[in-house]
């Protein structure tokens, strides 16, 4: 069994008042280091990114985890620039926090994202716009583990 965490976008205080097990920062956020004086020490830290340098600072900060991305367009979010998959694979190259691919990854693109050494993926529209969201999930689920075991 895989434990579960919860972690709270954007908001260390909704976190620490949550008891959640981290918080999501984004570019514009707090830093990591801010967060954690609102969160405590042993709370998770992850920060999206968006190059490659944005990434390497993330490690320089002491963040646990990062997003990387958009790596294609969503309808979540709106962005200007996608790095897309040349970005997921410099950071797999070369970062070794838990990298989550972040941005329009559902089961006709992920294939991509595994092919580039990414493992983690985070999603929203590819489950929740789904007509079946058990079966969306459960497909990306045996994407992800058909991955691990090559």
């Amino acid at each position: 069994d895989t434990a579960t965490l919860m972690f709270i976008n954007d908001r260390p205080d909704i976190a620490a008042a949550s008891h959640a097990d981290g918080v999501q920062l984004g570019q514009d956020d707090m830093s990591v280091k801010e967060a954690r004086t609102i969160l405590g020490p042993r709370a998770l830290a992850g920060i999206s990114t968006h190059t490659i340098q944005q990434a390497r600072q993330a490690v320089d900060d002491g963040a646990n985890l990062i997003g990387v991305g958009p790596t294609f367009r969503s309808t979540t979010k709106e962005f200007e620039h996608f790095p897309g998959l040349l970005l997921l694979e410099a950071v797999s190259r070369e970062i070794r926090l838990p990298t989550f691919a972040i941005g329009g990854i559902d089961s006709t693109n992920i294939n991509q994202v595994l092919a580039v050494g990414i493992r983690r993926i985070a999603v929203g529209a590819a489950i929740t716009s789904s007509d079946n969201p058990a079966a969306a999930t459960r497909q990306l689920l045996a994407a992800l583990e058909a991955a691990d075991q090559k």
